[in-house]
């Protein structure tokens, strides 16, 4: 799962690189930037989502036959895990904006580039709001 999330961010990255550098119409530049972010941040919650289920499911197992060592290791491997994708999905976040933000003040569009570095930092946010919530609902698993 982490390969294939791993290389999906790396594909990613270059269709977008190659995109914006096709595309030299700010506003068009723009646009796709922020639908690739849009996109990141779906896959980035998706991901959150089944692993969440994942893990939450393992632990009410491992509670229900009375293993609670094994169902807190677990809480905490899946804890781990969760805040090492949010990391991943936050860096490519970054790489992405930063291309985005740097070829739209290449073009002269600041204005558009500060409104394209808004729409990331609050992407970065929801995934950090995103982590959180996971970490919530693998905590509260395992002290009920």
């Amino acid at each position: 799962m982490k390969l294939i999330l791993a290389l999906t961010t790396v594909l990613g990255l270059m269709l977008v690189t190659e995109t914006v550098s096709a595309h030299t119409a700010p506003d068009d530049l723009a646009a796709r930037c922020v639908a690739k972010v849009d996109q990141t941040i779906d896959r980035c919650e998706s991901a959150a989502a089944d692993e969440t289920a994942e893990c939450l499911h393992q632990i009410r197992r491992l509670l229900a036959d009375g293993q609670e060592q094994a169902a807190r290791r677990v809480a905490t491997n899946c804890i781990e895990s969760a805040t090492e994708r949010a990391e991943k999905c936050a860096k490519y976040m970054k790489r992405l904006c930063n291309e985005c933000i740097d070829q739209l003040v290449n073009l002269g569009a600041t204005e558009m580039a500060r409104r394209v570095n808004q729409v990331c930092e609050d992407a970065i946010s929801d995934i950090r709001l995103i982590l959180q919530r996971e970490k919530n609902a693998i905590q509260n698993a395992i002290d009920s």
